[in-house]
This record gives structure tokens, C-alpha cells and sequence, in this order.
């Protein structure tokens, strides 16, 4: 076997057995990859003279990786964060082909010494109580847009959800009688579960009604006017679209860029000022570490 064979089969077996079957990484995640790795091997393509078929394990060494990552700073101009993103997901098929190809061993520990860029910490934004109130204040609850949109504003801002856990989410999912919660799977698939404030269950509880899902387990919570499950962007419209209608009465909103994950960030940051314990909040999230939560109390 050639190594461009090497390489075709490894990517083949890594898409196709390692990632869902024994790492169980969600859809999400695979498509994140994939993209990463067709980028990269675009890249070496061109680099080499070769075309992509061609590519040999040995063509994607660390100095084309190096270059890599570069390039999509400076020709893509993607911010720090993309670049990391892009060196896991490299990261990710060299260990696995370091696992099941020996002989490749030390062309992969080079890749895989590639650190993190460290990037400039952002601060967090998040919205003040009285700039969530609006939010939810302004939405028009006597239409059925307009009730799914304040339950999945509310859900956001209670569980601190991120936006592919909430439109993943389906009614086996939630417990809406006591104790209140709702089982939500992270990255990695990592699962938690996070308490329900009562009117968010409530919420939730006649979301369910209105819907006629309650003995129908698999059906998505969060759905469009078409009754298809709602995608990020969808997610990302509906928090823009409030954003807009509330701006007016809270013309604080308007300076600010709110999107989803700010409603995670509200939800942490007004836990805390609770008193709500750093690592009870770092579980709420779903964070790995405590450094990650910490940020939030800075």
C-alpha cells in the first residue's frame, strides 16, 4: 500500500468509523472536521503540485501544516479562535493515524506538538436583568411565533444552553414535573443535566401542549412555522429579530452585540451575582474546567 493509500484509507476510517462510532462525536463536530481537513488538504495540494488524490501522508508535514494555519489568518483572515479550532480538528486525525499506522508515529508527535495561539482575552458580554426582561418583555406571546419564541429565549437564558444543544433538544429530554430539569448533551457529547426555574418548565410545559408532542418523545422542542427542527442561524434570526423589537424600550440593547451565546453568558454571570458557587456553575455550563467558568467572576 502507497502512503497516498495510507492516507486515503485513514481519512476514509476516521470519518467513517472513529469519529461516530468510538468517539461518538456529534454530527456537528464531523462536519467541523471534515471542513477543517478539506481545507488543509487543499492547501497541501497546492503547496505540493500535487492534486489531492495524489497527497501523501508524508506531503503533510508539520512545516505545511505551520503554513496552513498561517494562511488562514493572513489569506482567509480567520480570527485566532478558527485557527484553533482548525489545528484540533488536524490534531484529532494525526493521533488517529499515529494509532493505527505506526510508521507514521513521529511524523504525527510533529504535528501534535503544534500549540494553541494564544489569542487576546475577550471580555464577556451579556445583558443586564433589566435588558433580559425587555427582551422577553417585547415579544408578542398571542401568536404561536411569538409564545415558541419566548420559551426558547427563556430555555437559553435559564439552562445557559449553547444554541446546538437547545435546537438538538427534543421532549424526552425535559422533566417538567418536580424536580424541574432537562438533560442536555454538550460537545464531545458529553451529557448534563441542569435545573428548571418553575416558569421556564411551566414555559415549556404549554409549549409542549400547544404542540401535541407530549406522548411523542423524539419530537423536537424548538421548531419553524414548516414544523422542521430550528438550525442555528434560525436560533441566531429570532434572537436578532428580539433584539430589534426591544432596542426601543431598552436602547442599551442596541450598542450591544447580542447574539445566542450572550444569553449563556447572562446566565452565568447572574448566577454568580446570586452567589451561586463557581463549580455549581461550571456544571450548570457544561465547561470541563473551572478556568473556563472563571473568566465569568474576573
Amino acid at each position: 500500500m502507497t502512503s497516498a493509500d495510507d492516507l486515503a484509507h485513514s481519512l476514509t476510517t476516521f470519518f467513517r468509523d472513529h469519529l461516530p462510532l468510538r468517539r461518538g462525536a456529534s454530527r456537528h463536530t464531523i462536519l467541523a472536521y471534515r471542513d477543517a481537513l478539506k481545507l488543509f488538504l487543499r492547501f497541501a495540494a497546492a503547496r505540493t503540485g500535487r492534486s489531492v488524490p495524489d497527497l501523501r501522508v508524508t506531503d503533510l508535514d508539520v512545516e505545511t501544516a505551520l503554513a496552513f494555519l498561517d494562511a488562514l489568518e493572513t489569506a482567509r483572515h480567520n480570527a485566532i479562535a478558527t485557527r484553533n479550532h482548525r489545528r484540533t480538528a488536524l490534531q484529532a486525525f494525526f493521533r488517529y493515524l499515529g494509532s493505527v499506522a505506526p510508521h507514521y508515529l513521529d511524523h504525527c508527535r510533529r504535528i501534535l506538538t503544534i500549540p494553541v495561539k494564544r489569542a487576546p482575552q475577550r471580555v464577556v458580554e451579556y445583558l443586564e436583568r433589566a435588558e433580559m426582561e425587555s427582551l422577553l418583555a417585547r415579544l408578542d406571546r398571542r401568536t404561536p411565533r411569538g409564545r415558541r419564541d419566548y420559551a426558547l429565549l427563556a430555555f437559553l437564558y435559564n439552562s445557559g444552553a449553547r444554541v446546538q444543544e437547545a435546537v438538538d433538544l427534543c421532549v424526552s429530554a425535559l422533566q417538567l414535573e418536580r424536580p424541574y430539569q432537562v438533560r442536555l448533551f454538550g460537545k464531545g457529547r458529553k451529557e448534563r443535566v441542569c435545573p428548571l426555574w418553575p416558569e421556564t418548565a411551566e414555559l415549556l410545559r404549554a409549549l409542549v401542549a400547544e404542540r401535541g408532542i407530549a406522548r411523542d418523545p423524539t419530537a423536537p422542542l424548538f421548531v419553524s412555522a414548516q414544523g422542521q427542527p430550528l438550525t442555528r442561524y434560525g436560533v441566531r434570526h429570532i434572537v436578532s429579530r428580539a433584539v430589534a423589537g426591544a432596542a426601543t424600550a431598552q436602547p442599551s440593547l442596541a450598542r450591544k452585540r447580542v447574539h445566542p451565546h450572550t444569553l449563556r453568558h447572562s446566565c452565568a454571570v447572574h448566577l454568580l451575582q446570586s452567589g451561586v458557587e463557581l463549580n455549581l456553575i461550571r456544571s450548570w455550563l457544561g465547561h470541563v474546567n473551572l478556568e473556563t467558568t472563571q473568566r465569568y467572576a474576573e
